[in-house]
């Protein structure tokens, strides 16, 4: 089990950090207590749960509470597996305080430190011992959100080919409503309509002669060809900011005939470049007759 330390310093970006870990397929749990972090990792990796990547998040809400915190800290890096990384996250001070103006949140050791950036500097000397065992420290100062997922991917995956996008190609039926989810929508109703011909009705666009009959026509291979040149383009912009997939849905009046066609066609072409595909069709059998 792949098991990842979160820390660093308060405001720094720690939450953010969890939301790219969650979508990278981690568990993830937030706020664990120094001293019950070497628990948590062994009931995790001893228990039934099947958790494969497991990320805990401990920071000075941790030993804040605790009066001999330094020799907790020591304690606790001392006791860490060696296959155990920690993720240091960090921001220069000024840049702290910005933060903590903006989210009018309270810091931590503000109270001990009565000052801010007195308790951003005290929380710098104590977390000192956790940033010289970090696998990877990250400084978020001047990092956006798309900035930050970059590195954090790059700190996890090895081989870049793993992040590739995935593809999700769908059909639906106007009729009954449109996907919300879709990144893109391609309206396929201005083609001519396989319901009108007595001996494809019944077929769906999943059928050699239902695809034969919508193809035959100039501009349902004109569109097809200007889909798949903005797919094919667009795709590696997405794998740059770390998308996880692109879903891609055609739409047909009933999501039978036209629309099924165009996401079969999809998928297998997109499939011939080497991308991961999968297909479904929403409303294929709804309208039956």
């Amino acid at each position: 089990m792949k098991t990842l330390i979160i820390t660093g310093l308060s405001g720094a970006g720690k939450s953010k950090a969890v939301d790219i870990l969650e979508d990278e397929g981690f568990y993830c749990v937030d706020n664990v207590p120094v001293h019950l972090v070497m628990t948590f990792i062994r009931l995790c990796r001893d228990g039934e749960l099947e958790i494969e990547k497991l990320a805990i998040v401990t920071d000075i809400r941790g030993v804040v509470s605790n009066p001999d915190y330094t020799a907790t800290l020591n304690q606790f890096v001392e006791a860490l597996p060696e296959d155990v990384e920690i993720l240091f996250l960090e921001a220069k001070p000024q840049e702290l305080v910005r933060r903590y103006q903006v989210s009018r949140r309270k810091h931590p050791l503000l109270d001990q430190a009565n000052t801010l950036i007195g308790a951003i500097d005290m929380e710098q000397h104590i977390m000192k011992v956790l940033r010289q065992r970090a696998s990877c420290i990250i400084d978020t100062t001047d990092l956006g959100l798309n900035d930050l997922r970059k590195l954090i991917v790059n700190m996890l995956v090895a081989d870049k080919k793993k992040a590739q996008v995935g593809v999700k190609v769908s059909s639906f039926g106007f009729k009954y409503g449109m996907p919300i989810s879709a990144d893109f929508v391609f309206d396929v109703r201005f083609l001519p309509n396989p319901y009108y011909k007595k001996d494809l009705r019944q077929l769906t666009g999943q059928d050699e002669a239902v695809q034969q009959y919508v193809m035959k026509f100039p501009q349902s291979r004109d569109y097809f060809e200007k889909v798949l040149d903005l797919v094919k383009t667009v795709i590696p912009h997405y794998e740059e900011v770390n998308k996880k997939y692109v879903e891609i849905a055609f739409g047909c009046t009933g999501g039978r005939h036209r629309s099924v066609t165009f996401a079969c066609l999809l998928s297998q072409a997109l499939k011939e470049e080497k991308l991961s595909v999968s297909l479904t069709h929403r409303d294929i059998d709804k309208n039956l007759r």
